[in-house]
């Protein structure tokens, strides 16, 4: 059987306050085997999501109530070994009637983990009875659970430019893909979003043999939640990729929109809208009717004509500012909410060069962060210099420092650069999570968005956590930090 369409079981158990805790054990008992065997169900109908290994499906292990009347859920499930290296995620939901769910928490836990995972209701004493549910789905991620205060969705837009066609060799294609990261209301029944479309993420020549455990990825971001109240408006920082050949042609996973992914939720999750578009030049990319475009050639072949790509790549900014000023009037989720007043942009490696470059001409973009940055197609931003804030951080061993650091010699504003230990190049991208994850490459991926954070923090919102005085204080493998003034 093969079927792609993922349902949500209720797994719920009734909690009384006064309820005997010997009652609830044999009580349960009942309630996990009939659990169980929708879960089987469950699991036969995603067999296409997960290798056909030995796994345990989320299930609840045991619910006790504490003399304090707090209710302790211990929850069970195991992924297929390849899934080892990443994270699980569970989504508890709490009823006091199986009727109106309520979010309890979305617990991210570590596959490798042998210790069992537990979490204490502290709300159960409220009212006199209470449910629970989670999926059964294994719901694997790469990524660890954002650390900023909001919940964070996602949404996916086509935009057209009808000023240009022949976008991706296609004579009448005008349009390239957009995803939108946000802060979010929490809701019951929400569902995270894919980590990138289907037909991608089982493309060999981007995953290579990968393609045997991306197709299960999610995002931790929730597929069009509502955008969260808690602000009136939201500054916004639009993304640039890089170029990439692919895992099979011995190059990076990189080089599209989604590749920076983590850094977009975790930033979303400190109050901040991040847009991430394909351009020209991206590896591949899947329209909403299923059509997948991809490059076809050598990301060489791209800087061999950097300045015509570059030049595709500011429309496609311009195009998208343009488009942000409409969907602050207009769009249903996002009117009202953008701050445009507060416009950055971030790019990895020749998204980099994008990024520094629009920056350095355009006034509408008031501060960047420059990933492992090449800086090579832009000799005007390395030699005049970036005279708005900026952070440049890169990998000891990528060559590309050098070039930042001239830049920032040239730089008058506000400036950080740095580099980060035991990267590469291609660290700088969700490959710290993604491809061979490590404690090295975890922990460059936590202090690369820490620094990032606190830069947009610091610069849009006044927001200063005193990272960026010292960054190696806290991050150890922050090497050759710099700052201005």
């Amino acid at each position: 059987m093969n079927a792609s369409t993922t349902f949500i079981t209720p797994r719920c158990f009734p909690l009384g306050r006064d309820t005997n805790i010997a009652a609830v054990s044999e009580s349960f008992r009942f309630f996990r085997a009939l659990l169980w065997f929708l879960g089987l169900g469950m699991m036969w109908l995603s067999f296409d999501r997960a290798p056909a290994q030995t796994a345990r499906i989320h299930q609840f292990n045991q619910i006790q109530m504490l003399p304090d009347h707090a209710a302790s859920l211990q929850l069970g499930g195991s992924p297929a070994p390849p899934f080892k290296s990443f994270f699980d995620v569970y989504l508890l939901e709490a009823s006091p009637d199986l009727v109106n769910w309520a979010p309890l928490a979305s617990l991210v836990r570590t596959n490798a983990a042998t210790n069992a995972l537990i979490y204490l209701d502290q709300a159960s004493n409220a009212p006199p009875q209470r449910y629970y549910r989670m999926p059964t789905n294994f719901l694997i991620t790469p990524f660890p659970a954002p650390t900023g205060p909001f919940h964070v969705g996602s949404f996916v837009r086509m935009l057209t430019d009808p000023s240009r066609t022949n976008r991706y060799n296609i004579k009448t294609n005008s349009s390239f893909m957009a995803t939108f990261w946000y802060p979010a209301q929490s809701q019951a029944g929400q569902w995270p979003a894919a980590y990138m479309e289907g037909k991608l993420a089982k493309y060999y020549p981007f995953w290579g043999s990968m393609t045997n455990v991306a197709p299960s990825f999610v995002s931790p971001a929730f597929s069009e939640a509502p955008i969260s109240a808690n602000a009136a408006t939201y500054p916004v920082v639009i993304y640039s990729h890089g170029l990439s050949d692919g895992l099979a042609g011995g190059g990076d996973s990189a080089g599209l929109r989604a590749e920076n992914t983590e850094t977009a939720v975790k930033l979303a999750s400190y109050g901040y809208i991040v847009v991430a578009v394909d351009h020209s030049d991206c590896f591949a990319s899947v329209f909403p009717d299923g059509a997948m475009v991809a490059r076809g050639f050598s990301f060489d072949s791209v800087l061999d004509n950097a300045g015509s790509y570059l030049r595709s790549r500011f429309q496609d900014v311009q195009f998208v500012l343009g488009q942000l000023s409409q969907f602050s009037q207009t769009d249903p989720l996002l009117a009202g909410r953008l701050d445009l007043d507060h416009i950055g942009m971030m790019g990895w490696s020749f998204g980099g060069s994008t990024t520094a470059e629009f920056c350095r001409t355009n006034p509408l973009i008031k501060a960047v962060v420059l990933l492992d940055g090449y800086l090579d197609p832009v000799p005007n931003v390395i030699n005049l210099g970036l005279q708005k804030p900026f952070l440049a951080m890169n990998s000891p061993n990528s060559g590309l420092a050098p070039n930042n650091v001239t830049m920032f010699n040239h730089s008058t504003n506000t400036a950080y650069v740095l580099q980060i230990t035991g990267t590469q190049h291609g660290t700088f991208t969700d490959e710290a999570w993604t491809t061979s994850p490590s404690a090295v490459t975890r922990s460059a991926g936590q202090a690369k968005d820490a620094c990032l954070v606190a830069f947009f923090n610091k610069i849009f919102k006044n927001q200063d956590d005193h990272l960026l005085d010292a960054p190696a204080k806290t991050y150890s493998n922050v090497v050759s930090f710099q700052k201005k003034p």
